[in-house]
């Protein structure tokens, strides 16, 4: 196994950065030929020879998503009317000095804040400034402004409104990427679990890799917000909204799984250092240990794969594929607790530690067993939900104050 993985982990590095790019890529497509169109629109119309601000704008205010483009485009369109309306009467009244454009730049950034723009704020002193840079601080030239911008804002949600972006491919590479590095720890516990290479310094990697599931998570967190984000006001994304809920339950279903393999690692690390042991296990105890693990990390792989389906009939061959592995990894998992020697002490730290693995076993079975049903529940049930876009803000809601509320699962959750 080692020798077959060991290409697809260098490979792994290229993939992703290639899948990463591709939605950079076309956002920045989307920037260049809004702002493009933009301007030459404008251009078209008797208002400025160069009416840089159009295209000015619609790069200011497309964004990765609809939604976010929406708000952009409402909070620019403000803070340049403002600005706008601000240089104009200021130099109509004062002129342009130093202290004109002072007072300018005080009273432009007191309506931002008062109008709650956020990261708008200081597009209104900006645009304020600009009007003095173009010498444009007659009602003319003032009305010309606020033309370009209303026709870059406008080119700008166009080009939001024909071709939403709906960044959902992204989050499901995160959820199968995030699997498979998951069942590929468990894949390595197991080889060393079988070939015997079972030191301090081994298990002192295998539970770093371990804790580093978390950094993980985060990322694929990331991945599964934007998607959550370009769904809402996005006309493309209704048929999709139940595969933002199943990718939202799958991760959390991954996240619950991060300290489950944490405890597992760190129990058969503990093993080692009892004081009549040789090893993690006897040798026909680590073959069945390792076959156990082998059976498990497919089954969090064919989980991963189950999550990510997109239509109902690879939803049940999934399903089904993972039913099968998890039914094998018990069967396994029997043969294995049947193992130890009927003689050891129910008293004895031997007992108790294979207790401990087992259990972290049972969970790992147990948890993909039942997120395998809600899966398919959710996918079935889609038409149940009205407004499933309100259900995954408010789980994603409920996650991050479940994660900000300090609430960690140690290494030992539940048995160690």
């Amino acid at each position: 196994m080692p020798q077959l993985t060991r290409p697809v982990e260098q490979l792994r590095p290229v993939l992703l950065a290639t899948r990463r790019a591709q939605p950079t890529a076309v956002f920045i497509t989307r920037l260049t030929v809004t702002a493009v169109v933009a301007y030459l629109i404008a251009w078209a119309l008797p208002i400025a020879e160069r009416p840089v601000l159009a295209p000015l704008t619609a790069l200011l205010v497309v964004r990765y998503t609809l939604y976010q483009t929406i708000l952009s485009a409402l909070a620019r369109i403000l803070s340049v009317v403002a600005g706008v309306a601000v240089a104009v009467l200021v130099a109509a009244e004062l002129g342009f000095t130093w202290w004109s454009l002072g007072l300018v730049i005080a009273i432009s950034l007191i309506i931002g804040y008062a109008a709650r723009l956020g990261d708008h704020i200081l597009e209104v002193p900006i645009s304020a400034m600009l009007i003095f840079a173009l010498g444009a601080y007659s009602a003319t030239g003032a009305l010309a402004r606020i033309v370009e911008t209303l026709i870059g804002a406008s080119t700008g949600l166009l080009a939001g409104i024909i071709a939403p972006p709906v960044h959902v491919r992204p989050a499901q590479e995160a959820i199968a990427e995030l699997g498979g590095r998951m069942g590929e720890l468990l894949d390595r516990l197991a080889d060393t679990i079988a070939e015997g290479h079972d030191d301090d310094e081994t298990f002192s990697r295998l539970l770093n890799r371990a804790r580093r599931l978390g950094n993980d998570i985060r990322h694929t967190d990331n991945a599964l917000s934007q998607a959550e984000e370009s769904m809402r006001l996005n006309p493309r994304a209704a048929t999709l909204l139940p595969m933002g809920i199943a990718l939202r339950s799958g991760l959390e279903t991954l996240e619950l799984t991060s300290p489950t393999v944490r405890g597992l690692v760190r129990s058969l690390a503990d093993r080692r250092h009892l004081p009549a042991a040789g090893g993690v296990y006897e040798s026909e105890m680590r073959v069945r240990l390792a076959a156990v693990l082998h059976e498990v990390a497919a089954a969090v792989r064919a989980f991963a794969l189950l999550v990510r389906a997109e239509t109902i009939e690879d939803v049940h061959c999934r399903a089904d594929d993972l039913h099968r592995r998890l039914a094998e990894g018990r069967r396994l998992r029997d043969e294995f607790a049947d193992a130890l020697p009927p003689w050891t002490s129910a008293r004895s730290a031997e007992w108790r530690l294979h207790a401990e693995t087992l259990v972290h076993i049972d969970r790992l079975l147990d948890l993909f067993g039942s997120a395998s049903d809600t899966q398919r529940r959710e996918r079935r049930g889609r038409r149940r939900f009205p407004r499933p876009s309100g259900r995954l803000r408010r789980s994603h809601r409920l996650r991050r104050r479940r994660r900000g509320g300090g609430s960690r699962g140690g290494e030992h959750s539940g048995g160690g």
